[in-house]
């Protein structure tokens, strides 16, 4: 599903008005009717008490005016409320306030008395309130007398249909502009903005519904960057197989992880690759656990390497490493690793060297951030794929910075190091150096658990091995990760599944991605 910035929208707006000769007025009757049969459609109740409309003096009030009269047409019974003097109403909420006025519906003006103790009565005995007060031109912390609103909105206890985007909410990051309302629904107009989906925005979105106001189709596609959801069916066919096929048509997956006390991260690597498709996994280890290894993995071949006597790789390793990498449809590097001084030389000329596709994870991005000269002198392409704490190192900033811009962050890694990033979380996020980034909507809490990252890489690497272009593979891989979690959690329960667990749910996974029907 593509998405867009508060800025794009305008712009689609501005351009289907003055260049393609489609009214503002039409756009916004077109818009308030489709959320209109969005809320009939939805909410229950509708004869029974009616429906209280909160509007602003912009345009996201004038799509209210809108639904309300609708309503009315259908016989809902509707009270709409303005939170400013209709003298400043401007446009096209001008025209529509007027129109709703002279087909008898009045509108009671919240400007100076405020929301008084009758107003939250009313708004308690409603079927449902639409939140018609801010669309997306919103950039600035919500006060005075919208705060109240938004605020006595949430406590009134009836379910709310948001208009284009709940109020109080950054239509491009998310984040909460001070206090935002809380919507069972949100209409969104043309296309979806992206702070719907992204925390917490998404949390205040509830279920979202676009309706199509007319923009056309030609001005979409020339955006750029394309932003969208990842979505399982723009893959599906890219897995299926030839029956004449063999193993080495779907890539050998040299990994490069493990160490003393962490041989489960290099495991989980294999295993997900395994499991998402490559035809042969081997897992390079230092060569005193190489014994432990071969006891854990059955299907996946292991790669003995010098180390120093303390279960890490040694400096020695380098020339086997690199010799084992020619030929190889993609390496994994990280999982496990370790972050001592002859494995930071080791990775240094693996980054440097190698000549194939590659996935970096856990210690391979601690030792990448400590080495920033790095940047650039890869010879082939990469995804990294940090969680925010190693997306903080990266980028010489804090978790915290990271997490309130997500966005931001994943685009300008990408950008700057010329990769694929993947910044994982809620929402994982994927971006290329271009600036296209993808939105994954599959995972759950009950992924928070050790491991899970280790098989997202081993998934990803898979991909690759068998042919998909690194954007896609990693948007591809995250997607099925989270669904795979999805699908654990709901056969195991929300809390307490492993990483191991998501390994079972994959095949069934790839089936559906595939498009095979048996």
């Amino acid at each position: 599903m593509r998405v867009v910035t508060s800025a794009q929208m305008r712009e689609l707006d501005r351009r289907t008005i003055e260049e393609i000769g489609i009214p503002g007025a039409v756009l916004m009757e077109t818009a308030g009717r489709g959320a209109a049969a969005v809320l009939v459609g939805s909410f229950s109740g509708l004869r029974e008490a009616p429906v209280a409309v909160v509007c602003g003096q912009g345009n996201n009030g004038g799509d209210g005016f809108v639904l309300a009269r609708v309503l009315v047409q259908q016989g809902i019974g509707v009270r709409v409320f303005l939170l400013a003097p209709p003298e400043r109403l401007t446009g096209d909420a001008r025209l529509y306030f007027d129109v709703l006025r002279k087909v008898g519906v009045p509108v009671e003006s919240l400007a100076e008395s405020g929301v008084t103790a009758r107003v939250r009565r009313q708004w308690r005995e409603a079927s449902c309130l639409v939140d018609a007060l801010f669309g997306t031109g919103l950039s600035r912390p919500v006060d005075g007398l919208f705060r109240k609103a938004i605020e006595a909105i949430g406590s009134c206890g009836r379910p709310v249909l948001a208009l284009d985007i709940p109020s109080g909410i950054d239509a491009d990051t998310g984040r909460i502009l001070g206090v935002a309302v809380k919507a069972e629904c949100t209409v969104t107009f043309g296309l979806p903005k992206r702070g719907l989906f992204l925390h917490p925005g998404a949390d205040h979105a509830g279920r979202i519904e676009c309706v199509d106001i007319g923009i056309p189709a030609s001005l979409v596609r020339e955006l750029s960057p394309a932003e969208e959801t990842i979505e399982a069916a723009l893959y599906r066919g890219r897995l299926a197989r030839r029956p004449d096929s063999h193993k080495g048509d779907y890539g050998h997956l040299f990994v490069l992880a493990g160490s003393a006390g962490k041989t489960g991260a290099a495991c989980l690597t294999a295993l997900g690759a395994l499991r998402c498709g490559a035809g042969l996994v081997t897992v390079g280890i230092p060569e005193s656990l190489n014994s432990v290894l071969e006891v854990k993995l059955t299907e996946a071949m292991s790669l003995p390497l010098p180390d120093t006597g303390k279960g890490t790789l040694s400096e020695e390793a380098v020339d086997g490493i690199l010799r084992f990498a020619q030929g190889k449809k993609c390496i994994a590097v990280g999982p496990g690793l370790g972050t001592e001084p002859e494995v930071e030389r080791v990775i240094r000329e693996v980054w440097t060297r190698v000549e194939c596709p590659m996935v970096w994870d856990a210690d391979g991005l601690n030792l990448l951030a400590r080495n920033p000269d790095l940047r650039g002198k890869n010879r082939a392409p990469v995804i990294l794929t940090p969680h925010p704490g190693e997306m903080a190192r990266l980028a010489a900033s804090t978790t915290r910075r990271v997490q309130e811009n997500r966005v931001e962050t994943v685009k300008a890694l990408a950008r700057e190091w010329g990769v694929v990033a993947v910044l994982k979380g809620s929402r994982t996020l994927v971006a290329d150096p271009g600036g296209r980034l993808g939105i994954n909507l599959t995972g759950n809490p009950g992924m928070a658990a050790g491991g899970m990252g280790d098989v997202l890489t081993g998934m990803i690497a898979g991909l690759v091995c068998q042919g998909l272009d690194p954007y896609d593979a990693a948007c591809l891989g995250v997607h099925l990760h989270g669904e795979a979690g999805d699908r654990a959690s709901k056969r195991l329960g929300p809390v307490g599944f492993m990483a191991s667990d998501l390994l079972e749910e994959v095949p069934e996974i790839l089936r559906k991605a595939a498009g095979n029907s048996q």
